[in-house]
């Protein structure tokens, strides 16, 4: 593999987390806007209508992975994939319908503006396929397309709910509009792996792989219900409100795994200790300093959003931790299945499967995830007779979710260590914590002085940005001046952006 490819492998996390970076600062003036123009039960029942699309895209997810692992290879998948994709459309339709019927009658909402999700569903079905293809082929395209999106979306919300006042109706409309533009683009970059025909034995290939893939997806799909089982047990969507806003808050710490994307890549097409080495001090030299800078402004960051979700930041916290745990877990995780080889040849065998690393992944994941969604709806249960407080009831659900985050995160990094040769270098993360520490002084420092902040948003949100900026210059600056490997990443990241953009724009 040449210089420049590992380079690309390397900093593929890099644009990936770059379009969760933009995602995180456009998504969070996205939420605003829907959080201050939506009522709190419009704001709920968009927050049930993401998990009802999780749920349908079940179809495709059956059968994505293999293709992203054919792309990896150099397979020129596009057509067939693209067959199979149309097929499983009214599959699709038919689990939203479903989903959306039976929760409006729980919940008693217009089942009408429920079933308007579908015109998000179709674009975002496309967009499956894309990402399928380009996370094994050029993970860094999917990374582009994702700021894209992100900047697309504000745009269209600042038209539609914003200037329009369209309400629920405008969001649905706009996060359509901007999957549409971001499914076009990966599927456009997806052109190379083209053979203007359509395989049907690779077609085959993949639906016969579908139910090695049940237990992966199952997992996917419980761990979507949160929402769903907080409105349904409960009897209402209001407390979605809150848990949605909390996992809003936090997403940009929980989103660290994005940043080893391009190592399982690089690790199905041939990696070394070298690469996982790179990929976990990258992940952390970022990951550290938002879980930390999080947790200090995480109450502030609800406030924006609306100043009664402010009461939720202890859940949100507890969000932000579980997910950097489980980030750092994901790296075990990567390396299992990266290095697995069990599906290399023309057929994959349910035998070889069974005794694969990646089933043994799937099987421990799903049922700790089983064991989650028990423990919460158990809770809700017994919460529903005597409790009443919806901040202390989303709460105890975030620390069931932290709890379980721990031990997979052990699991995971426990199997890597006995199953393989790799191994997580924590001795490189001395740097990042000293920096981490020196920003969090400054911003707590600053914060302080700030006092109580105003009810608006146009007042309050310049402040908590200013705080965020600051400490984001006091980290890089710190960093810079103790860390060499810092430093040699910058060269490597301007190197790569160079070259990107003479290959794709010049």
């Amino acid at each position: 593999m040449s210089g420049l490819s590992k380079v690309r492998l390397r900093l593929s996390g890099a644009l990936a987390f770059a379009a969760n970076l933009v995602g995180y600062v456009t998504g969070f003036i996205f939420t605003v806007f829907i959080t201050r123009r939506l009522s709190e039960e419009e704001f709920e029942v968009w927050a049930l209508i993401n998990s009802f699309i999780v749920y349908s895209l079940t179809p495709y997810n059956l059968v994505s992975s293999w293709i992203s692992r054919d792309a990896a290879r150099g397979r020129r998948v596009l057509e067939s994939a693209m067959a199979l994709w149309t097929l499983l459309i009214p599959i699709s339709i038919i689990i939203y319908i479903l989903a959306g019927v039976g929760s409006a009658d729980v919940i008693n909402y217009d089942l009408n503006i429920i079933l308007l999700g579908l015109i998000v569903l179709i674009p975002y079905i496309f967009l499956n396929l894309g990402n399928a293809i380009q996370s094994g082929y050029a993970p860094q395209n999917v990374g582009v397309a994702g700021i894209l999106f992100e900047i697309s979306k504000v745009i269209f919300a600042l038209s539609l709910v914003v200037v329009l006042r369209l309400g629920l109706v405008g969001v649905i409309v706009s996060i359509s509009l901007a999957y549409s533009i971001q499914s076009c683009l990966l599927l456009y970059k997806s052109s190379p792996l083209s053979q203007r025909k359509v395989r049907r034995d690779w077609i085959i290939k993949w639906l016969k792989g579908a139910p090695i893939n049940v237990i992966s997806v199952l997992n996917d799909v419980l761990s979507a219900t949160n929402i769903v089982l907080m409105s349904m047990i409960l009897g209402h969507a209001i407390i979605a409100g809150y848990w949605q806003a909390a996992v809003s808050a936090s997403a940009l710490a929980t989103s660290s795994r994005l940043l080893t994307r391009g190592l399982r890549a690089r690790l199905l097409s041939g990696g070394s200790q070298k690469d996982v080495d790179k990929a976990f001090s990258f992940s952390m030299m970022l990951a550290i300093p938002m879980l930390l800078g999080f947790l200090a402004l995480s109450k502030d960051l609800l406030w924006v959003l609306r100043p009664t979700y402010s009461s939720a930041w202890i859940a949100a916290c507890f969000l932000a931790l579980a997910g950097f745990i489980r980030a750092v877990g994901n790296i075990g995780s990567t390396v299992l299945t990266g290095t697995d080889r069990f599906d290399q040849g023309d057929e994959v065998m349910m035998k070889d499967y069974l005794r694969s690393r990646v089933f043994l992944l799937n099987k421990l994941r799903v049922a700790l995830t089983v064991l989650n969604v028990i423990s919460v709806a158990v809770y809700l249960l017994l919460a529903k007779g005597f409790m009443t407080d919806i901040v202390e009831i989303i709460t105890s659900v975030s620390l069931i979710h932290f709890a379980y985050s721990i031990v997979g995160a052990l699991i995971n990094l426990r199997l890597m260590s006995r199953m393989t040769d790799f191994r997580l270098n924590f001795g490189c993360l001395k740097p990042y914590f000293i920096a981490s520490a020196v920003m969090i002084i400054v911003v707590y420092a600053l914060r302080n002085m700030l006092g109580p902040l105003p009810a608006r948003v146009l007042e309050a949100a310049p402040l908590i940005v200013a705080l965020v900026v600051v400490g984001a210059l006091i980290y890089g600056g710190t960093l810079y001046l103790i860390s060499r490997q810092f430093r040699e990443f910058l060269k490597e990241a301007r190197s790569f952006i160079n070259s990107y953009m003479s290959a794709n724009f010049l």
